[in-house]
């Protein structure tokens, strides 16, 4: 892809994601476009696995809900992929980094994520230690860390710190998931604070509608929301209360603009379908 190119497809891929134009053109793929799902294999698996914490809630979710990640949906984070890295775009880094990072035994937040290195208070480079995935919390509006990084924060585990064997629990529970499933569902996390610029779809970080439908109406759930995103190999299905609506996640993940690659979209009678070779994704009503 050209210089120019990448300036247009950067400028294109801001429209939809709200990050800023230097944060997005950092993410652009030279091949493929908008550079939402490009990435290492590494990255890929990290960010399938992130997914599951995320959108696990309530008592309809699937176990990955005892990481309490899913927090984090309630925050404003606007989501920067790169091709090595996940950026977190947030006002309170601090704050979506100790959700992210455990803390001891009693707060495990994601299994093996461990602090590699942070600015206090405005940057976290973080690392999953399992997959080798990395993902940077800052408040730099570029996705960018700026200073100089020290890893003496007691609250959250460092690189230093190997797995605790309840962690290595909590991932040896985790079902296969085939590559393809893998990229549809991390196609969700790093969708997930999304809005089309014609407002056909939007996905709200997943506690409003930016496109204030429904006469600005509160949906069913939305104050208590129940998710659970679930599967094995090739097949997976994710269903929820509250937002966003239904079709804007199926919508989002097969844009022509800045969907995934290759998937296809049907109707079934739950819901959608969402198809990547082998691997479906149904996003149940």
């Amino acid at each position: 892809m050209s210089n120019s190119r990448q300036k247009r497809a950067a400028r294109i891929r801001m429209s939809f994601t709200g990050e800023r134009y230097e944060a997005a053109l950092s993410g652009i793929s030279r091949q493929f476009g908008h550079g939402l799902d490009s990435c290492t294999a590494e990255q890929r698996k990290f960010r399938a696995l992130l997914a599951l914490g995320l959108f696990n809630r309530g008592d309809e979710g699937a176990p990955p809900k005892l990481w309490t990640i899913n927090t984090l949906t309630w925050y404003t984070i606007k989501v920067s992929p790169r091709w090595n890295q996940l950026a977190f775009i947030a006002d309170a880094p601090m704050n979506v980094a100790q959700y992210l990072v455990p803390g001891d035994e009693e707060y495990l937040r994601v299994p093996g994520m461990r602090l590699k290195g942070g600015v206090f208070g405005s940057a976290y480079v973080l690392e999953h230690v399992p997959t080798g995935g990395q993902l940077v919390v800052t408040d730099r509006p570029s996705g960018k860390v700026a200073g100089r990084l020290s890893t003496a924060d007691l609250r959250m585990l460092s690189l230093d710190i190997p797995l605790l064997p309840e962690e290595k629990h909590l991932l040896a529970v985790l079902p296969a998931m085939a590559d393809d499933a893998q990229t549809l569902l991390a196609g969700i996390a790093v969708r997930m604070s999304m809005a089309d610029p014609a407002r056909r779809w939007a996905t709200g970080n997943w506690y409003w509608d930016p496109l204030e439908r429904m006469d600005h109406t509160e949906v069913e759930g939305y104050s208590d929301p129940q998710r659970r995103l679930w599967g094995e190999g090739d097949e997976w299905e994710v269903q929820w209360t509250g937002y966003p609506h239904v079709q804007d996640v199926a919508l989002a993940l097969t844009d022509p603009v800045i969907g995934v690659r290759d998937a296809k979209l049907s109707t079934w009678r739950h819901g959608y379908e969402v198809t990547l070779k082998d691997s479906v994704l149904r996003i149940r009503r």
